[in-house]
């Protein structure tokens, strides 16, 4: 009887390992196939990024949401993510654009992009995180703005963290114009692949 009672538990827990194992398989899955380079060390961040899925708008920008934004040939001058078709997104005032969806973990703690401010020396860039939460709920949470004084010429912005990665998850980056004249081109979506410390 002894013996019946251990085969079963182990079945159960040999059970419970396997669905642990393809769990991970399965995340691992969602978030492989990244693309690692350095684009921002000739700025001095020798830290390791991926593209975001069109980050570069290469692909036109059709898997964005864009409310007011528009794709537009120009490109941010050091082309550090290659190719020869010049692309960025344009957004004035109350215009946003957001990325598709992006597979991120507890290991990918921030993101970086260009921009450009087009307007006037009030305007900002209004950077959300736009995620699930655990309940099934969709947030959104601010990480960040950019002031036009930041970016008056194309720069690589600060990295932003992503504070909404709890877990393995989806995420989208929403980018929105503020403030009166604001007008601004973002191009080459970043996220730091790669967790600090």
């Amino acid at each position: 009887m002894l013996r019946r009672l251990l085969i079963a538990s182990v079945a159960l827990l040999l059970s419970f390992a396997g669905a642990a194992t393809a769990r991970a398989d399965e995340v691992a899955s969602r978030c492989s196939g990244r693309v690692i380079e350095q684009p921002f060390a000739q700025f001095g961040d020798l830290a390791d990024y991926f593209l975001a899925p069109d980050g570069d708008l290469s692909a036109g920008g059709a898997r964005w949401e864009r409310r007011g934004a528009e794709v537009v040939a120009e490109n941010e001058p050091f082309w550090v993510h290659g190719g020869d078709t010049p692309a960025a997104l344009w957004l004035d005032s109350g215009a946003s654009a957001t990325s598709p969806a992006i597979c991120v973990t507890l290991d990918d703690p921030t993101m970086r992009f260009f921009a450009r401010s087009a307007g006037g020396p009030s305007g900002q860039l209004a950077v959300d995180v736009l995620y699930t939460d655990a309940d099934g709920a969709p947030q959104e949470l601010r990480i960040g703005k950019v002031g036009a004084d930041e970016a008056q010429e194309w720069a690589p912005v600060a990295p932003l963290a992503i504070v909404a990665n709890t877990t393995e998850m989806d995420v989208r980056f929403r980018f929105t114009a503020v403030g009166a004249g604001s007008e601004w081109l973002i191009d080459d979506v970043y996220v730091d692949p790669y967790k600090k410390g």
